[in-house]
């Protein structure tokens, strides 16, 4: 029957229709690879671009030595200005002018102007030694080193004792000149250096030794 026939390919051309659609589907283009990690790509800078680490600079002191300083400024003594004490002899005065010492004499404290110095002691002594007049002033005093040729070398101070070494040659006009001379150079010391005792070197000698060789 005529029917029948149409019933019976109509499964068949269900399913030519079908296979139509399936191989469609198997021509389709090809599918993108799906990203597997989920972030973007890490792009990573040419070796040029990275900027290399900045080294220190090269020490250029000597090995095992530290590096140089400035030097330190110089330092020098405070300078004072005041006037100076200095010894001299009153013949026969039988100690009214001062302490008394030797023939009868007395040994006298003058008083010079003011004078700068860095050192008390040097510049008493270099006062007293420099001077090289017989008397001073009109005063009556007398100087007995005026013919003696000192030279101011060091000073040292020892608790209550001041230390003065000088250079050079003592020339003495006897028995009575030697006391006055050391009297002269101790007492113009101590004063100087505020001490009780003065110990005068002439060439490394004691004074009291020195003149007694003479």
């Amino acid at each position: 029957m005529p029917g029948n026939r149409w019933i019976t390919s109509l499964p068949s051309g269900l399913a030519g229709i079908g296979l139509a659609f399936a191989l469609s589907g198997c021509v389709g283009g090809p599918a993108q690879a799906p990203n597997t990690t989920g972030t973007s790509p890490t792009v990573v800078p040419p070796a040029s671009e990275i900027s290399q680490p900045t080294s220190a600079p090269a020490d250029s002191s000597p090995a095992g030595q530290p590096p140089p300083t400035s030097a330190p400024s110089e330092t020098t003594l405070e300078s004072t200005t005041s006037p100076l004490t200095v010894f001299y002899v009153a013949i026969e005065d039988r100690g009214k002018s001062g302490p008394l010492i030797g023939c009868g004499d007395s040994i006298v404290a003058t008083e010079t102007g003011p004078v700068i110095y860095a050192s008390q002691v040097e510049a008493s002594m270099s006062t007293l030694l420099e001077d090289k007049d017989a008397e001073h002033g009109q005063s009556g005093l007398v100087n007995t080193l005026s013919a003696s040729e000192l030279t101011y070398v060091s000073a040292s101070v020892s608790g209550d004792t001041v230390t003065v070494e000088l250079s050079g040659e003592i020339l003495s006009g006897g028995t009575c000149d030697d006391p006055r001379i050391v009297a002269q150079l101790t007492h113009t010391a101590m004063v100087a250096a505020g001490t009780g005792e003065a110990v005068i070197l002439i060439n490394g000698v004691d004074v009291n030794k020195y003149l007694s060789q003479k």
